[in-house]
């Protein structure tokens, strides 16, 4: 008979104590009244029978007998566990070791860090989200997870010196994983998007959906690699979804500060792109608290459009021409119907633009650029300098999908600064080599 149990380090009147109860002791060797030998050697104590000893087992009495009890508050016994919030206790027959928990490991190690701090990326997409690492000294890109092999060369082209792993999350154990601090990611969000779940005809039910279960991989990850901050990215109706809840819910449960924000980087971010998110920060050490700026955007379109340029615009209008005349004429049938659907037209003074789709390549939506000669796409360098992210991938339908799936990166550069200032020693003169 084995005994593992893993609670809290009690506290009695200010100070540390240890309490073990259970019938199995008794079959453990550990009979009340037992004389305890117990040695303490960094953050383990090991208790044996004794013939001698200070501590005894003690006992309650309980339906049909009475129940052993192991009480130790002996602070200079227990000061190697002090620092932990949870023990693990495995016992065998006359020998019990206590040890702190894998959690509370966890958790004191977080108070320790030292910049760099290592980063895994899983959904890595197009490094959008690790894009705004970079330029902070304060983090290193370790690795990323991707799936997709277009995604998956550009990611390694921008962070060659990083581990990629091309696999499903779903299919990978976290041991051939590499060591990371900070875990980041952008959960799928084709399944919990409006849009996607009438594509799908999900209404209602995104966890049916072929990526609406990828945040119990996430959650796996999480709860056995116990990192110092995750930070995770989602469109807003995730979070109320049943994925986002219980991944919030099970963060916390793990001893994580959760923080969840719903950013809206046009009103509250001074950006271009309504492209709005669902954010969760969890941290071990202490709470985090983002600091929002509350700023519009006031720059006009036209700062993030290339220059006039007749002969390019011509021919890129004349291009579309027929497609647009189709979506007018779409458009047209949807008013008749008393329906709202229509696409949008950016003008050069606007100063607010809806998202950019990762599906914007194929012409079913906007925005559109006007022109004398009429209605363009956006340029894919429009298009990054809206999202403040350049590709290496120069393929226009595959950088949109990518940026389409993206975040705005200027954004998320303020929320990584904000989360290496909060960490332990987050200071850029401090870091560990």
């Amino acid at each position: 008979m084995n005994l593992i149990a893993i609670q809290p380090l009690g506290r009695n009147r200010e100070t540390h104590r240890l309490w073990i109860e259970s019938q199995r002791l008794n079959r453990l060797g550990f009979p009340p009244g037992t004389p305890l030998e117990i040695r303490s050697q960094s953050s383990q104590l090991t208790l044996r029978p004794a013939i001698l000893g200070e501590n005894h087992v003690s006992s309650r009495a309980v339906p049909g007998g009475r129940r052993p009890i192991i009480d130790l508050a002996n602070q200079s016994l227990l000061s190697g566990l002090a620092d932990y919030s949870e023990v693990k206790i495995v016992a065998s027959f006359e020998r019990i070791q206590v040890s702190p928990s894998h959690r509370a490991f966890a958790i004191q190690r977080s108070r320790t860090l030292a910049p760099p701090f290592r980063v895994l990326e899983v959904f890595a997409g197009g490094g959008t989200l690790t894009a705004a690492l970079q330029g902070d000294a304060r983090f290193q890109v370790a690795a990323g997870v991707e799936i997709e092999p277009d995604y998956a060369d550009e990611w390694q082209a921008q962070h060659p010196e990083a581990t990629l792993v091309q696999a499903d999350l779903r299919a990978l154990h976290t041991s051939e994983l590499p060591e990371f601090d900070v875990l980041i990611g952008g959960i799928p969000c084709t399944c919990h998007s409006n849009l996607g779940r009438a594509k799908q005809r999900l209404p209602g039910k995104p966890e049916l959906g072929d990526t609406g279960d990828l945040f119990l991989p996430v959650v796996t990850l999480v709860s056995e690699r116990m990192p110092a901050a995750v930070v995770f990215e989602n469109v807003p109706p995730f979070g109320s979804s049943l994925a986002g809840e219980p991944l919030v819910s099970h963060l916390r449960r793990l001893g994580y500060h959760v923080t969840v924000e719903i950013l809206r980087p046009n009103e509250d971010w001074g950006e271009l792109e309504d492209r709005q998110r669902w954010l969760l920060i969890g941290t071990l050490a202490k709470p985090f608290a983002l600091q929002i700026p509350h700023e519009r955007c006031s720059t006009p379109a036209s700062n993030f459009l290339d220059p006039p340029n007749p002969a390019q615009d011509r021919a890129e209008a004349e291009r579309i021409a027929r497609t647009i005349a189709g979506l007018r004429a779409h458009n047209a049938r949807h008013r008749a119907a008393g329906h709202g659907f229509a696409f949008t037209e950016i003008s050069p003074e606007a100063c607010q633009l809806p998202v950019i789709a990762k599906s914007y390549h194929k012409i079913n939506t906007g925005p559109f650029v006007r022109t004398p000669f009429g209605l363009r796409l956006l340029r894919q360098a429009e298009i990054e300098r809206i999202h403040g992210h350049t590709l290496l991938n120069r393929h226009y339908s595959t950088a949109v999908q990518m940026l389409g799936q993206g975040v705005l990166t200027r954004v998320f550069r303020s929320v990584f600064r904000q989360l290496a200032d909060h960490l332990p020693d987050g200071n850029p003169a401090r870091l560990r080599g």
